[in-house]
């Protein structure tokens, strides 16, 4: 056991939570700065970004090789991937080209590579009882900067371009590549069988196929994260072409939402360790259709800023409930199985939705894709009422 280990990634979450705020926020108007259209800023969206294919799909086998290679070699691998993605970044800001976008994302998408590892060296670092808290150290510290990063992003992009966002995101990164290198302590004995391949390709076969009996949810888990994808997620783009919104404004507005987030999560875990996980998930979606129907009806900064304290509201009801209720339905041997399996499957059947979306908007304007994602969600959260199936309390409390 190595506690200083969880110090060291609350550190690095800290961190990079800092500049990923920032990012957030001047991500997409940026892309558009360079004369790229919506239906590309979306297939870069499904490339590498949080809803990509690229993104989803090398969790798994970043948790596979991390078993091989050992934890703290691809945490490091991970922050050099970022650093790279971010000076590519920079290369197509100084000369005025898009293309160089196309691979810098695909770099970012990668760094999920590094995911699996971070998540088990964290629990392999103290002892089974005190995980909990381990996870809620580092989600705390990797979210605390949403609460003024984004604003001070749209500010500084505002005043000084996108370019000191991108240098400010390569050395925030390099401190936690110095972090992880010094500091950071192995939990894992490497095998001594050499690394094959074949066994790798087996191994990211099986992670993105649902165990049997998870077809319902994993259904309506992949439906949920492609609705998403379709409107919501190119939203700062969408707001930046039609209405003009500053990357200020759109600080301000993410900073609100993680302002609910934060201060809400706690609260809510503990309303659903007492009630149950389902019925959070069906509130998630109840939400969301109403942050989706102010989008469509309004069109103020004072009105989005509103939607997005809401916002706040979905992220914290779904993702712990979406984790917890699979963690519970599964026995000890195939939770980790369980759990790679979900974000890939998830990335495999949404990733071309942030293309589709844009298309909606080249074809038929601001309020297609959102009005989309609209009767998507609906759709889901019928689904979720219907396939989705909680196990009884006695086999998880």
């Amino acid at each position: 056991m190595n506690n200083k280990n969880v110090h060291i990634i609350s550190a690095t979450s800290f961190l990079s939570g800092i500049y990923l705020g920032m990012m957030g926020v001047i991500w997409q108007p940026f892309v558009l700065s360079l004369g790229a259209s919506m239906s590309l800023l979306g297939f870069l969206e499904s490339l590498g970004g949080r809803h990509g294919l690229v993104t989803n799909l090398i969790q798994p086998l970043g948790g596979w090789l991390s078993d091989y290679w050992g934890r703290k070699p691809l945490v490091a691998l991970g922050s050099i991937i970022a650093i790279l993605a971010m000076v590519l970044y920079l290369l197509a800001l100084g000369l005025r080209d898009w293309r160089l976008l196309i691979p810098g994302i695909t770099l970012l998408g990668m760094v999920g590579i590094s995911r699996p590892a971070r998540n088990s060296l964290t629990a392999e670092s103290v002892q089974a009882n005190k995980r909990g808290m381990a996870y809620s150290a580092v989600m705390f510290f990797l979210i605390l900067p949403g609460i003024f990063a984004p604003a001070l992003g749209g500010f500084l992009a505002d005043l000084w371009g996108y370019g000191i966002i991108l240098v400010s995101a390569i050395t925030l990164e390099g401190a936690c590549l110095a972090l992880v290198f010094y500091f950071l302590r192995e939990t894992i004995s490497r095998p001594t069988d050499p690394v094959t391949w074949r066994e790798a390709t087996r191994a990211l076969t099986r992670m993105v196929v649902p165990p049997r009996g998870f077809g319902g949810f994993y259904l309506a888990m992949a439906g949920d994260m492609f609705v998403w994808g379709l409107g919501p997620v190119i939203l700062f783009g969408l707001l930046t072409r039609t209405y003009g919104f500053t990357t200020a404004q759109l600080g301000i507005m993410s900073s609100l939402s993680s302002v609910s987030w934060t201060v809400s999560q706690l609260p809510l875990g503990k309303l659903m360790d007492r009630y149950g996980y389902k019925p959070f998930l069906i509130l998630s979606e109840i939400i969301g259709l109403l942050v989706i129907g102010m989008w469509l009806a309004f069109a103020s900064l004072e009105a989005f800023a509103a939607s997005y304290v809401l916002y706040g509201l979905v992220a914290a009801t779904w993702g712990p409930a979406m984790l917890a209720l699979l963690a519970n339905s599964v026995s000890d041997e195939e939770r980790a199985q369980a759990m790679g399996t979900i974000f890939a499957f998830r990335g495999l059947v949404a990733f071309p939705a942030p293309y589709i979306g844009g298309r909606l908007y080249d074809l038929a304007g601001f309020h297609a894709p959102l009005f989309a994602s609209f009767l998507g969600v609906m759709a889901v959260t019928v689904a979720i009422a219907l396939l989705v199936r909680e196990p009884p309390r006695e086999v998880w409390t």
